[in-house]
């Protein structure tokens, strides 16, 4: 098995992060750094990263998490904050699909399957994740068209699906859908027009949906789930 799979598999990381660690000298087969991206991995190698040694663990865990606010999706966090890990179970190591912001809830994926990560974390997928977004104001029928077709914020391309729901009290409810996500995307795309964004939650991710689980609870994704999503995705 390759090098960056084995590591995906064992639950490292995405092939992607894997890869950055191989690149930047951490991972170690039977005691000697290994910068070989092709390297066949053997059942008798002892692999290390980070000088930690990697134990395989074949099986393949997926959970959907009903991300709390005030938890970060970080497996450390300097600032001593709440982390999402400590509400998932500890039978393996699992890591994230994607992020959510410090302040935003819903749904989240996490896994050991870093190949399934990849996947559904790689732009040229456009998987969808969807939002109820809450404003102190509202965005003009030319402001949804402009953000549709694209504007330009920081050097970057944004764009999404905005529609507007309703009006609560002074506050405007949106259903937001991007299929990017680059850093705090939606926040930065309100405030380009000058309208600040109260909060955010995140109902659907890659088909994927809460249904009735309870903010700070998790749930094991069925096989059959897992599979009818990961067709769609290459």
């Amino acid at each position: 098995m390759r090098l960056n799979k084995f590591l995906a598999k064992c639950g490292i990381g995405s092939r992607r992060t894997c890869d950055e660690f191989i690149k930047n000298g951490k991972i170690k087969i039977n005691g000697k750094i290994v910068s070989d991206f092709s390297y066949q991995v053997n059942d008798d190698d002892y692999v290390q990263c980070n000088n930690k040694y990697i134990e395989v663990d074949l099986d393949n865990y997926y959970y959907i998490l009903n991300k709390p606010k005030s938890y970060v999706c970080s497996r450390k966090d300097n600032a001593k904050r709440k982390i999402i890990y400590d509400l998932m179970p500890q039978n393996c190591r699992l890591f994230s699909v994607g992020r959510l912001d410090y302040d935003t809830t819903g749904i989240i994926l996490l896994t050991n399957d870093g190949d399934f990560c990849q996947k559904l974390s790689h732009p040229k997928n456009k998987v969808k994740k969807k939002y109820y977004v809450t404003t102190d104001d509202k965005l003009n029928n030319n402001q949804i068209k402009e953000i549709s077709r694209g504007i330009r914020i920081d050097r970057y391309r944004m764009s999404g699906e905005f529609l507007f729901l309703d009006k609560i009290k002074k506050n405007y409810l949106w259903d937001v859908t991007l299929t990017e996500g680059k850093n705090r995307e939606i926040k930065r795309i309100f405030k380009n027009f000058n309208i600040k964004v109260l909060s955010i939650h995140r109902y659907e991710f890659a088909g994927f949906q809460l249904g009735h689980l309870k903010e700070g609870r998790f749930r094991l994704l069925k096989k059959s789930e897992i599979k009818s999503q990961s067709l769609k995705y290459k």
